[in-house]
């Protein structure tokens, strides 16, 4: 009897040393891409936007809202539409048709150095665009609404990748200035190709939360 218990024991001594071999004591604590404790904050943006549509000028305006973690890595959504009046010609037998367009999605954003006063950024956007062609720019006012007849229309993907300038104004707010490029893929409209979508932009950002 004393025999078998002591073989069993022994046994029982063999499993738990191979099984700790196999599985360190660290193997409970999964690896993960933020090690320690994760400080998490949080921004909204308003921006401006400069770019090209169809080789024309364009003033955009959207913004940003993003929650960051340990101050560096930002996560959120983003979008942009165009204001501005922007002029593409005839239009299957149509004078003076406009381009509306706009675009937004997922927002990424790297800070390797948050806590200088001027630091850079890296952002980019990951989505998808609109574009339409209409009879007037901004839209006819009938009976205090704003209407205006659509010509054609198409969806397409965009990936905006940038840089951006930040000043450190105070705690709660950043003042911004970045450049960036946006590609488009799979524009279908009569004089629109993913060419003439895009383009370099130019960004005036201020960002207000707790960084």
């Amino acid at each position: 009897m004393k025999k078998a218990a002591l073989t069993f024991c022994t046994f029982l001594a063999s499993v738990v040393f191979c099984w700790s071999q196999t599985f360190p004591a660290s193997a409970n604590e999964p690896e993960t891409l933020f090690q320690g404790d994760v400080n998490h904050s949080f921004y909204i943006a308003p921006s401006l936007l400069l770019t090209h549509w169809q080789e024309r000028s364009g003033l955009m305006v959207g913004g940003k809202a993003a929650w960051v973690m340990n101050h560096r890595f930002g996560i959120g959504l983003s979008g942009y539409g165009l204001v501005s009046r922007n002029n593409i010609g005839e239009i299957a037998e149509t004078n003076n048709a406009f381009l509306q367009a706009g675009y937004g999605g997922a927002y990424f954003e790297y800070t390797p150095q948050p806590s200088r006063l001027l630091h850079l950024s890296f952002p980019v956007l990951i989505g998808m665009g609109g574009a339409a062609y209409t009879n007037n720019a901004l839209g006819n006012n009938t009976s205090g609404s704003y209407s205006y007849e659509v010509y054609d229309t198409d969806t397409f993907f965009v990936l905006e990748p940038g840089v951006q300038a930040e000043l450190n104004l105070a705690r709660f707010m950043r003042l911004g200035l970045g450049v960036s490029y946006r590609f488009a893929q799979g524009v279908d409209l009569p004089k629109s190709t993913d060419k003439d979508m895009s383009a370099p932009a130019v960004s005036l950002i201020f960002k207000f939360g707790k960084f």
